[in-house]
């Protein structure tokens, strides 16, 4: 029997079903971000009106209100709507409703966070299982050679199959997944496997599904790469790019797919974030906030009370507690800011209402200088909640399980309290570089920028102006936060800022660091810095007149780093993941 005409077998009603949510725990709001010009429902959808076999399109989601967007979005494309209207996790439910709701005969599951759907193998599976009737669902096999098929985020069954499937799915573990239960129990479901075509196997695995913003980022950096080459953003054309240039799957080759019955965990951090505390330190945050999403699977909720700081965690999908006491978070409910600095927002440093922290597994503080916890600080915290603290080493650091000093400066102790606590960790392995610095280290970019300078204050900025009127140099000066910060690093040779987190960026892009010292303090860290480096130490002193930093420049232009500085944050990410796994104390 052919496969391939719909007169030769049954008209069986199919019905395509789009899974999505707007409150995904990872990347909020995912199906609406762009890849190229377009976003990832329109892909999807596009492709999918291409299918000769699908009668109807609807999209089902949950009664949520935060998913009223999808239902608006679906209604000016004019496809049907589902809204469950039980619980958000009974994916499995809410399938067959809407299946039920359709008179569908054969579904066809389609994940709303795969966009590199492929319309003819869709065609091809729904043919086959018309084909034969015997069949519970249809599947696609390995090749020949036992390479995958690289199409993902679709499965096609029967109603009876679906229904059926709920029924056994009597765990949340096996309702919140898209129906795992047909192939944990192959005894009691009929499945066909057919190979597609050719161009749909590479020799290796790789994910195609956003659940993250590396996921993201893969698939705009594979768009873009086909668009130089005039080729067009397909899944044929995504696996021969990938057979060509394995060295993209590194993009989000980390992340970490989640299992059925996987524990989810929540963390909270707490950043002083703006510009008296510095960029580099925010950026340092939401790389590790990034990287606990993508590699462990938990999602990450900052508090901050910046708002460009806000602005920039949101745009890589990060979510920020509300600012505002009528917005709504599912964790916790936060009177409004009034001017507090997150620590006073968090209670810790005075008594206040902490009950709404019980939600978190993990709170990491990533504080400054200015900002104390009093003593028995932790007391306030859930005992179940642990606490990793950033680059701090004080007396009240103490109450912590882990701190971290992400760099060569912390003076480790050289003995601890009692009980062990908390367990330190410093040094190289455990820098954080974030991806777009990390990205660069082996890009040839020429070096066209002689002096570039990020200063925070206005006196420095207009010594440096007149430095740069008087001499040949091309001086660029910083300020305020740049997007393309990482970019103008990676283009300079020289960086002089105050000593900070973009020290080792320079370091790790070949450009020399010189610091302009605030304080005594600082430049103590800044010559810590130079030594545990092997660099030549280069600090300007704190009240430098424009003759002094001339000489100071000039001799830094003819030093070099030879140095390798290499991104530790998955070092940081393990050690967190270890300490969740221990018993609390």
């Amino acid at each position: 029997m052919q496969e391939s005409s719909r007169d030769t077998f049954k008209q069986e009603r199919t019905v395509a079903f789009i899974v999505a949510r707007l409150g995904s725990s990872r990347l909020p709001g995912k199906q609406f971000r762009k890849i190229g010009r377009k976003m990832l429902l329109e892909w999807l959808l596009e492709e999918l009106r291409r299918c000769r076999q699908v009668d109807k399109i609807v999209l089902a989601t949950s009664a949520e209100p935060e998913n009223g967007p999808l239902l608006s979005w679906s209604d000016k494309q004019g496809i049907s709507t589902y809204s469950y209207p039980g619980g958000v996790n009974h994916v499995t439910t809410r399938l067959r409703r809407a299946a039920e709701k359709f008179s569908a005969e054969i579904c066809v599951l389609v994940s709303g966070d795969c966009p590199l759907i492929h319309a003819p193998a869709i065609d091809q599976l729904v043919s086959s299982l018309k084909c034969h009737p015997e069949a519970d669902f249809v599947a696609a096999k390995p090749d020949s050679q036992g390479h995958p098929p690289a199409l993902q985020g679709i499965s096609v069954a029967r109603i009876k199959t679906w229904q059926r499937a709920d029924d056994l799915s009597d765990r949340p573990a096996l309702k919140e997944h898209h129906f795992p239960i047909l192939h944990q129990r192959p005894d009691l479901f009929t499945c066909h496997r057919i190979a597609l075509q050719k161009d749909l196997y590479a020799p290796f695995h790789h994910r195609y599904s956003i659940d993250t913003w590396a996921d993201l980022e893969f698939h705009n950096v594979v768009h873009n790469t086909l668009a130089a080459s005039g080729s067009t953003y397909s899944l044929p054309a995504v696996v021969n790019l990938l057979r060509q240039d394995q060295s993209l799957v590194s993009i989000n080759s980390h992340v970490h797919q989640k299992g059925v019955g996987e524990i989810d965990r929540k963390v909270l951090m707490v950043v002083d974030a703006g510009e008296k505390y510095g960029y580099g330190h925010l950026m340092r945050s939401r790389e590790l906030a990034l990287q606990i999403t993508e590699r462990l699977g938990w999602s990450v909720t900052f508090l901050v009370t910046d708002l460009e700081a806000t602005n920039s965690l949101e745009a890589v999908g990060l979510r920020v507690l509300p600012k505002d006491k009528d917005a709504t978070d599912r964790s916790a409910s936060l009177p409004m800011y009034n001017g507090k600095n997150p620590v006073e927002l968090l209670g810790l440093s005075a008594p206040g209402n902490t009950a709404w922290l019980a939600s978190y597994d993990l709170v990491i503080l990533d504080l400054n200088c200015q900002n104390n916890l009093p003593p028995g600080w932790r007391q306030r915290l859930p005992e179940s909640s642990r606490v990793v603290i950033i680059d701090r080493l004080d007396d009240w650091t103490r109450e912590a399980d882990l701190v971290i000093i992400p760099g060569v400066t912390g003076q480790v102790p050289d003995s601890q309290s009692a009980d062990g606590k908390p367990e330190i960790l410093a040094g190289r392995d455990y820098v954080i570089l974030r991806r777009e610095i990390s990205r660069l280290t082996d890009r040839k970019i020429p070096k066209n920028i002689d002096l570039l300078t990020y200063l925070h204050h206005e006196w420095q900025r207009d010594i440096i102006k007149k430095f740069s009127a008087a001499t040949d140099l091309t001086v660029h000066i910083i300020e305020g936060q740049r997007p393309d910060f990482h970019y103008l690093m990676a283009r300079s040779r020289v960086f002089l800022s105050g000593f900070g987190v973009s020290f080792y960026e320079a370091l790790a892009l070949g450009t020399y660091p010189v610091t302009w010292a605030f304080s005594a303090a600082h430049c103590r860290d800044a010559r810590c810095f130079y030594r545990q480096t092997g660099l030549r130490e280069i600090v300007v002193p704190t009240d430098a007149k424009q003759d002094e930093l001339s000489r100071v420049i000039n001799q830094a232009l003819v030093e070099k780093t030879g140095q390798v500085i290499e991104d530790g944050t998955s070092n940081i990410v393990r050690k967190i993941n270890s300490l969740l796994k221990q018993p609390c104390a």
